[in-house]
């Protein structure tokens, strides 16, 4: 019986948000930064001390992200006289790595390329010519989009990570988990000073990983829902990509379906083997190195994070299929370091620790042939917590009609 009313005890997620104020949540998260992996370097976790400024190039931006391992930073205008170091300026928007994807494929496009008309040697001189005319470009005039990084100088600290969920990260209890219309929404907001400085960076990433640090407090309703029970175990239209795939077919079709990554598939079984994400385009140095994007996504990828392109006779698990390509079978060798995947049997628990263990923003469902099915997004995982309401009462309804559905 005593077990029975601990249960009872536990809250929801979004009532510990609503009791949480974005003030006491700052003041924490040093000690909180210190539990998780994140997807920073650990000096400057929970800090926001990087800008960029609207006169720096495309290549300075590349640079700049892969080094500090963010996936966006905020774009600034300094003031006449400012010095980059203390000087004072204008906020005006987040640059995300999904930005830099979009501006090169925009300047692919005007170059009218098509990966499918050149051979591989000829695709690589044309990607290094468009590499070599956008590395200089200056960031204000990069194609920047609606997506959701913009800067909100409506966040205060007195506001409850509740309210700041819905009113800066718009993700109300009318969001469905699994949409695709969750990727435009915001993926983070600032805080601003008294000088209209940006003094803190709040992301999705954040505010699910304060409460997986406390989940010892939440509902089981939450903790100990299956992928499948919340309806997440699939995604309508998902794009996977093939292994062949010329890496800069693969930003497009990433573009395409307006998500930040893409499964990379073996062709001849559909098994998921790898993951190319926006922030893959970082691993880039200077414009002729964009040349990399002619190569196919799977060869791309074992360059790109420093791999070994061997492959042994056989995999692990028997003979590769004959029609396996061989750069797909080298990349199968570093599945496991290079995937972060789910079944739909999985718990939200055992998801988000992989998440926080891997500092990934996703995680590929797949089925019992590891044939990806579906997508786990920070997004989902907050439609979640807003559909599911502040009672247990309101969480059991709420799993019940997602079972159903």
């Amino acid at each position: 019986m005593a077990s029975t009313d601990t249960k009872a005890m536990k809250e929801t997620p979004l009532s510990v948000l609503s009791r949480t104020n974005l003030a006491k949540y700052l003041t924490e998260r040093h000690a909180l930064a210190g539990k998780t992996c994140g997807d920073q370097p650990e000096s400057l976790r929970g800090k926001c001390t990087l800008v960029l400024s609207s006169d720096s190039s495309f290549q300075e931006a590349l640079s700049s992200m892969n080094r500090f391992r963010v996936s966006s930073m905020p774009l600034v205008r300094y003031k006449s006289g400012a010095s980059r170091d203390v000087g004072a300026y204008d906020a005006l928007c987040f640059l995300s790595n999904g930005d830099l994807v979009t501006t090169l494929i925009e300047a692919c496009d005007k170059a009218e390329l098509n990966a499918r008309d050149d051979d591989v040697l000829g695709l690589m001189g044309r990607m290094a010519t468009i590499g070599l005319e956008i590395e200089s470009l200056p960031l204000k005039q990069a194609r920047t989009k609606w997506d959701g990084t913009v800067i909100w100088k409506s966040a205060t600290a007195t506001q409850s990570l509740a309210e700041c969920l819905e009113r800066c990260l718009y993700i109300s209890p009318s969001e469905k988990p699994g949409d695709v219309r969750l990727r435009a929404l915001p993926h983070r907001f600032a805080v601003m000073n008294s000088d209209n400085a940006i003094e803190h960076i709040v992301s999705q990433s954040d505010i699910v990983m304060y409460l997986h640090t406390n989940r010892d407090i939440l509902t089981p309703l939450f903790t100990e829902a299956t992928v499948n029970e919340l309806g997440l175990a699939s995604t309508p239209g998902i794009a996977f990509v093939g292994a062949s795939t010329p890496t800069i077919e693969a930003f497009r079709e990433m573009e395409r379906h307006r998500v930040g990554a893409v499964p990379i598939v073996d062709e001849a079984t559909r098994t998921l083997i790898g993951t190319l994400s926006e922030s893959d385009l970082t691993h880039l140095r200077g414009g002729a190195s964009f040349a990399a994007l002619a190569l196919p996504v799977a060869e791309f990828l074992l360059h790109a994070h420093k791999l070994s392109v061997s492959t042994p006779a056989q995999q692990s698990g028997g003979l590769y299929n004959p029609n396996t390509s061989a750069f797909a079978a080298a990349l199968m060798r570093h599945r496991e370091r290079l995937v972060v995947s789910c079944r739909p049997s999985d718990t939200l628990t055992d998801v988000l620790t992989k998440m926080d263990v891997n500092a990934v923003h996703r995680v590929w469902v797949v089925d019992d042939a590891g044939v990806p099915t579906g997508v786990i997004a920070l997004a989902d995982v907050l439609a979640v917590i807003a559909q599911m309401g502040m009672s247990t009462e309101e969480v059991a309804k709420q799993r019940d009609k997602m079972v159903v559905a």
